[in-house]
């Protein structure tokens, strides 16, 4: 599956409340981190605040 980069990040953030790993990992996790948030089996305990800036210093690494 072709996954959107900033998508990915947003479900990595919205999990982990960073985007300190590598982009592989982030869009290796993808999947995974979907399901949880779809079936609701861990809500997102960080929230989007200040996502906007940790994607556009990560993209301009």
């Amino acid at each position: 599956m072709d996954v959107d980069f900033k998508e990915a990040c947003r479900l990595f953030w919205l999990i982990k409340g960073h985007l300190g790993a590598d982009d592989k990992t982030i869009i290796s996790c993808y999947d995974g981190y979907f399901k949880r948030l779809w079936s609701n089996n861990e809500r997102a305990v960080y929230g989007m605040e200040g996502f906007d800036e940790a994607y556009n210093k990560k993209v301009n690494e």
